[in-house]
């Protein structure tokens, strides 16, 4: 049916485009007063058919716009910290950006051309999950075409299907760019036109603002200064500060914008980001030495590919991608290769206290891997298993507090747990939820139940997904009210095996408190490649990181078994992982000898940070 209507639409619009020129075209002119009244009746003949085929050319745009942004597959990041960068549909230059963080909020930064309204709008949609999105605030850099109109579109003849909050920008008058830039003249008349239906709604920007929204915070290094006649120089330059990830955004700044920000802020130190958006699309903008000052991991490049490649021969892109080699920044995206997304978050270098043998002291064991730089600490209760167990007396609680207090005083966290035996294995894990949120832990990762009543492997996928449903939904009300949010795993014995069937498992319970963490080694010996990630219901909340030779569980560490660790990142790229480097590689460490472990960890260490540098 949806293909019918397509064709349908597309065949008027090819009679329409085929008929117009007829009608359009002026007879000979002569004394004859017939050629006066056919030219008439052609444009009139013109003019109805334009208006009766634009309302159907305008849904054919939205429904090629819809079917794109579903065939690039977009991940909801609503809830999730993520920055979007949306590419322009007609390779042209433009910048759009869309922000949304963990506590609900949305923001957009500039929107592109006219043109891109169709494609920005399902964009968004689908980047937030809502059928009509809200956008709590929307930044305009400076008063350029290929940035404001969008907004200028949506605020015009779209408001029906979005809303927002606040738009932020700083303009001159209209007449200040006079003579110079028509393009400033026309958004600026435009904007303040369109203002009364947005009075109330609009904010202007000033150097030196500090502002939240929801968890996102702005500083602002400036706006529009009437020093420089120049509509790019006129971009606001700010920093974004979200998930433990900060951004630079510079809209089409030019050198004297960067150079006095550089000037000004020189020796703060504040200017030093993770990420940069690229200024005036990649080429002339900003010098050398802003970026220096900025000196990111990671460029966000609002760039067609007639810019990327300096097909004109009069750009600076490929004079400004060598200044970034230099640098060395770490990734690039780039708009002419398709919209992207970045989850915004630090992931941290967490090792398994199963690095150390049962009952090892907790408090040593704090100190030890604080002191060789692990960032994290997933508390394996599992180990804690054994009579006179601290785990096993009344006052556990207490215990728990006590470990924590100890690792905030030696700088490190306790950001997962482990808890011991199956989801159905009664009080330990009860105890072991509320152990993890005394120790600050987020999460708890529980094995799924393997077995059946009898004491018979459950293979079949439906029974093994109704048995782990019912188990973890008894763990739920408790794991809501301490606030941690349990995880189970793909380990090594009938159904439990396949990573698709826990994935299934989490879609199936569908709760905020719980999700599933990949174990990369159990996976591996089982005969799954890391590319099964894809195939997967839902995205894994945490990773247990360690390795094997395939032909059983070795918990090695990475590079000492033949998991494809390539092949592992990339996946993770192409799904959005947005978590934690949780290291289970505890066997070579747990069968040393005490005085070998240090080296041993310090390995460990060193591949985890090879391996978190090349994620997302």
């Amino acid at each position: 049916m949806i293909k019918r209507i397509l064709s349908l639409i597309l065949t008027c619009i090819l009679l329409f485009t085929a008929c117009v020129p007829a009608f359009a075209v002026a007879a000979p002119q002569d004394e004859n007063s017939s050629a006066s009244f056919f030219e008439d009746a052609g444009n009139k003949i013109s003019e109805f058919f334009e208006k009766l085929f634009s309302p159907l050319i305008k849904l054919w745009r939205r429904i090629v716009a819809y079917f794109e942004v579903k065939s690039e597959h977009v991940q909801c990041t609503k809830n999730r910290n993520a920055v979007h960068m949306l590419k322009s549909v007609t390779d042209t230059i433009c910048d759009s950006f869309i922000i949304t963080t963990d506590d609900g909020k949305v923001i957009v930064i500039d929107g592109g051309h006219r043109t891109e309204t169709d494609y920005f709008i399902e964009y968004l949609k689908a980047a937030t999950g809502d059928k009509k999105p809200h956008i709590d605030a929307w930044f305009l850099s400076h008063a350029h075409d290929d940035h404001c109109e969008v907004f200028l579109e949506v605020v015009e003849n779209r408001g029906s299907e979005l809303t927002f909050d606040r738009v932020y920008a700083n303009f001159p008058e209209a007449s200040f760019y006079d003579g110079s830039d028509e393009w400033a003249v026309m958004v600026i008349t435009e904007y303040n036109r369109l203002m009364p239906s947005f009075r109330d709604k609009a904010a202007q920007l000033s150097e030196g603002d500090v502002f939240n929204i929801g968890s996102a915070k702005f500083t602002v290094f400036y706006t529009f200064n009437p020093e420089w006649k120049n509509c790019n120089e006129g971009s606001t330059i700010m920093r974004m500060d979200l998930g433990g990830v900060s951004v630079m955004f510079t809209g089409d700044a030019g050198v004297n914008a960067g150079n006095y920000v550089v000037e000004k802020y020189a020796g703060t130190g504040v200017l030093d980001c993770d990420i940069c958006k690229m200024a005036h699309h990649g080429q002339d903008g900003v010098d050398k030495n802003f970026y220096e000052a900025v000196s990111p991991e990671i460029c966000l490049w609002s760039t067609p590919s007639w810019v990327w490649d300096n097909r004109n021969g009069n750009l600076k892109t490929l004079e400004v991608r060598a200044w970034m080699e230099e640098l060395g920044v770490r990734m690039n995206y780039i708009a002419k290769d398709g919209s992207s997304m970045r989850y915004l978050y630090n992931p941290r270098i967490v090792t398994t206290t199963d690095v150390f043998e049962e009952g090892y002291n907790a408090e040593t064991a704090i100190e030890r891997l604080a002191r060789l730089g692990f960032e994290g600490i997933d508390m394996g209760f599992d180990y804690w298993v054994f009579d006179g167990s601290p785990f096993f007396k009344d006052d556990y609680l207490d215990w728990a507090g006590a470990l924590k207090a100890k690792a905030d005083e030696a700088g490190i966290a306790y950001t997962h747990a482990h808890a011991p035996g199956e989801a159905d294995s009664g009080d330990v894990i009860g105890r072991s939820i509320e152990a993890a949120a005394v120790l600050g832990a987020k999460y708890l990762v529980v094995h799924p139940v393997w077995k059946d009543e009898n004491g018979d492997i459950i293979d079949n996928k439906s029974k093994f997904i109704s048995v782990n449903a019912e188990a973890i939904k008894k763990w739920l009300p408790l794991a809501e009210k301490c606030g941690v949010i349990l995880l189970s795993e793909n380990i090594l014995w009938g159904a439990s095996k396949d990573p698709r069937i826990i994935a299934q498992l989490v879609k199936e319970v569908g709760s905020d408190y719980f999700g599933w963490c990949f174990d990369t080694g159990h996976a591996h010996c089982s005969g799954y490649k890391m590319s099964v990630l894809e195939k997967c219901a839902v995205v894994p909340l945490s990773l247990h990181i360690q390795d094997n030779d395939g032909s059983g569980d070795g918990h090695l560490i990475p590079g000492d078994g033949t998991v494809n660790w390539d092949e592992f990142i990339s996946v993770l790229k192409k799904i959005g992982y947005c978590g934690d480097c949780v290291m289970e590689a505890h066997h070579q460490s747990l069968v040393a000898p005490d005085n070998e472990r240090d080296a041993i960890l310090t390995r460990l260490l060193e591949e985890a940070k090879k391996l978190r540098d090349r994620m997302p």
